[in-house]
């Protein structure tokens, strides 16, 4: 399950982003993997506002048998950009790489 509500906004400037530069589909394959990561099992990935331009903070969380979320790891949907794009900053990445990769930040 894919938990939204927290970054409506910045989801939606990425979104609108990758379709400019062509790269929907590949942002979209990124979020169905956070949102299907764990299945069968019940897990969902809390998206948060990241400070790297079109990228998404995560804090994935699972169900326990208490009938609660509990956190199980933490990560960042991070954009790596050739630079300037759109005019804004380049990301802290090489030009070889362009697009959104899932990382590990806290286990």
């Amino acid at each position: 399950m894919l938990e939204t509500s927290r970054v409506t906004k910045q989801l939606e400037e990425a979104r609108e982003f990758a379709s400019k530069i062509g790269l929907r589909a590949e942002l979209e394959e990124r979020l169905a993997y956070l949102g299907t990561y764990a299945e069968p099992r019940r897990a969902r990935c809390v998206l948060y506002p990241d400070s790297a331009p079109y990228s998404l903070s995560f804090a994935m969380e699972r169900h326990t048998r208490r009938d609660e979320w509990s956190p199980w790891f933490k990560g960042t949907l991070l954009f790596h950009g050739s630079g300037n794009l759109d005019g804004s900053e380049a990301t802290m990445t090489p030009a070889t790489t362009m697009g959104w990769t899932v990382h590990l930040t806290d286990l």
